[in-house]
């Protein structure tokens, strides 16, 4: 039997503690502000000159609001001003929560934004619903070069993490039109059941889904169980939007019924998708398909979600595939803060698998001895092989998340700078933990700067350090002082993107490391674009049970 199918008892986390994590010095509840008196290293040539043109960004998360951490979503675009000013001219911002939904809402021209010389960002957003009253949303970002960053909320009415990339122009619906696309969605119903969709579809000239498939699977918070439509047909339609307006999609499969989205394209390549109905809360990203086939060689992986007995899991790793099974696998995991396998910290697990193409860009993954799951539907992508457990009923949890081809000599280098995202659940506090952060690497040191949102139970910035360690094949592990988590695993895909897994038994959590390019370089030389980081169960006291969200 597998370790997550242990069927470890569903969490039930405290909202209002105080905040002590690990021992470690508290942050202060204010942007900026820290016990530990946080300075930027020297080192980094970012400015606000390097945040300009559209930018389009999606975050998943919790809303404090009137859900008590019900799950959040936002996608939209920002126009900045590339200026010392740090002005931000305008936009639009889809927002949903349990309690409805503010599509196409107007970015206010007093927005604006400040970039430090790591790349670390910041930015308010004064958002206007049609119709309704402007409020304030914060969001805090690294930017990896100007073209790409790693995002999160970062104020005091919710959290969440995501991505923010250039639109180098407005893309056209002709751009769209015969290439085939792969899709992943997440986050939950209005019941507060986590959900997530994963797919394909090609469109024809007029936007129209010519041929189309779906997996979607919901669990239950409630009965511990999920229910899943495999393999069903999908169709609908998908607009292109102009400028910094989105354009609307319909999608439908078995499964959710027919469901209304905002898509905000970044290229031709990579779209922003967020539903806009109101009957759930997804967002998610669509990729091209440039191979329906499974990529031959290393995978590294990162997959989440809850586990069979509601609690928080994560798992990341790296598989061998020869395009039509998997003959070894090696995973790590992190399944409610229980991170090793009897006496031996963090023991890789091994598994093996195959894979089996069903149609339509789709194929069925079947594992043994994982411990995410049996049964997954894999789509290639150029944002990668979108992943999601197919699995249903009682003992059966609900995984989603990415494999990346494996480039020969991928690895975490000295006298680099790094951009961090790390999203999950902090089990100490019983809330949701979203961090930011940027750190340049010695030969086997790192130092820099951590942003973290924990829920509005902490919010600021602290001092980053901590050592590495480069093992085999490209993964590795780091250990951090003074923060949370205080350990990963990493996993590293190419030169410049590395998977991340929390091994800290107070955090269960995902993440990534990207490299920092020049900041003039172009939005084609920016790390590979991947789907937003797949958040993990947070809890929410007015339910009195764990629950999780992904991205």
């Amino acid at each position: 039997m597998s370790f997550r199918n242990r069927l470890v008892p569903r969490l039930v986390l405290p909202r209002f503690v105080l905040p002590i994590i690990l021992g470690s010095l508290a942050v202060l509840a204010g942007c900026g502000g820290g016990t530990n008196n946080p300075i930027a290293p020297p080192s980094g040539a970012f400015s606000n000159t390097n945040f300009s043109g559209t930018y389009v960004l999606s975050v998943l998360g919790a809303d404090i609001g009137t859900g008590n951490g019900s799950f959040f979503a936002m996608a939209g675009t920002v126009t900045a001003c590339g200026c010392s000013g740090g002005m931000i001219s305008g936009g639009t911002i889809d927002l949903v929560d349990n309690t409805g939904t503010a599509p196409a809402s107007a970015v206010g021209t007093n927005s604006t934004y400040s970039i430090s010389k790591d790349g670390r960002g910041f930015a308010k957003l004064f958002i206007t619903p049609t119709g309704g009253t402007a409020f304030e949303v914060d969001v805090d970002f690294v930017l990896t070069s100007s073209s790409h960053g790693l995002i999160t909320r970062f104020d005091g009415s919710g959290t969440g993490s995501g991505t923010i990339d250039l639109q180098p122009s407005v893309v056209a619906q002709s751009a769209l039109a015969d290439t085939p696309f792969a899709y992943t969605l997440a986050g939950g119903d209005l019941a507060e059941d986590p959900l997530s969709q994963t797919g394909a579809f090609t469109l024809d000239s007029s936007g129209n889904v010519t041929t189309g498939v779906a997996d979607t699977t919901v669990f239950s918070l409630t009965t511990l169980s999920a229910t899943t439509n495999a393999n069903s047909a999908l169709t609908g339609s998908v607009q292109a939007g102009s400028g910094t307006a989105p354009g609307p999609a319909s999608l439908a499969a078995t499964g959710l019924g027919t469901l209304s989205f905002d898509i905000y394209p970044i290229d031709s390549t990579h779209l922003k998708i967020i539903e806009t109905d109101g009957f759930e809360i997804l967002v998610g990203d669509v990729f091209t398909q440039p191979s329906a086939t499974i990529p031959a060689g290393n995978l590294v992986f990162s997959v989440a979600g809850p586990d069979p007995g509601g609690a928080p899991f994560a798992a990341a790793g790296v598989m061998t595939s020869n395009g039509t099974s998997i003959p070894s696998g090696s995973e790590d995991l992190n399944d409610a803060g229980t991170v090793d396998f009897g006496s031996n910290p963090v023991a890789s697990q091994p598994f093996s698998g195959s894979f089996s193409a069903t149609g339509g860009g789709r194929f069925l993954v079947t594992l043994s001895t994982f411990a995410g799951g049996t049964l997954f539907a894999a789509y290639p992508s150029s944002g990668g092989l979108l992943l999601q457990e197919i699995d249903s009923g009682a003992g059966a949890g609900v995984t989603s998340g990415v494999a990346l081809a494996q480039t020969s000599g991928a690895s975490i280098t000295s006298s680099q700078g790094y951009g961090m995202n790390v999203t999950g659940a902090d089990l100490f506090n019983g809330v949701e933990l979203d961090e930011i952060g940027e750190f340049q690497t010695s030969t086997t040191g790192m130092t820099g700067l951590l942003d973290e949102n924990d829920f509005t139970v902490a919010l600021g910035t602290s001092n980053l350090s901590g050592t590495y360690t480069a093992g085999s094949g490209g993964a590795g592990s780091a250990t951090f002082n003074n923060t949370v988590p205080a350990s990963i695993f990493y996993y590293a895909a190419d030169g410049s993107t590395a998977l991340v897994l929390s091994t800290d038994s107070s955090v269960v959590g995902l993440g990534t490391l990207e490299i920092q390019t020049t900041p003039t370089q172009a939005a084609l030389e920016r790390p590979r674009a991947l789907p937003m980081l797949r958040l993990i169960p947070h809890s929410a006291s007015a339910h009195n049970k764990a629950r999780f969200v992904r991205k």
